[in-house]
């Protein structure tokens, strides 16, 4: 189990040192778009994953050993934490109130009329040029 887990380790430890080391010397041109050293996390994870997958088919369909226990149990972990780490803060945003409670204003306009509504409370009349209410 101990050689599973070390293998996989390595696995990541070079997946990781690479990005960041790709970080340090491209860094990031367009802030806007993801960049060299995101690809590379994102490819080390999906070969990660791919990884797990076939070693818990090779696991419970082939042969049971304790090194593809290991590599299945420290890969499961290690993907689980990184889609934590990026699933938990975009869940823990949208449940903020980020928006500014504001008065809902509608407006009706009917051939020369025109009526403002503040929270479905009538506030304005306007008939052609003429104002016939005005709370604002």
């Amino acid at each position: 189990m101990k050689k599973g887990i070390l293998k996989t380790l390595l696995f990541y430890g070079i997946g990781f040192g690479i990005a960041g080391i790709a970080y340090t010397i491209i860094e990031n041109p367009y802030i806007h778009a993801p960049g060299f050293h995101h690809l590379i996390l994102f490819l080390t994870l999906v070969v990660g994953l791919i990884w797990t997958l076939t070693s818990a088919g090779i696991f419970f369909f082939k042969e049971r050993t304790d090194k593809l226990k290991g590599i299945i149990i420290s890969n499961s972990l290690i993907i689980t934490c990184c889609f934590l780490y990026v699933a938990i803060p975009i869940y823990l945003d949208s449940n903020k109130k980020t928006f500014i409670e504001s008065d809902f204003v509608r407006t009706e306009v009917k051939g020369d009329t025109t009526e403002l509504y503040n929270n479905d409370n009538l506030i304005y009349i306007k008939v052609k040029d003429s104002v016939i209410l005005d709370f604002r």
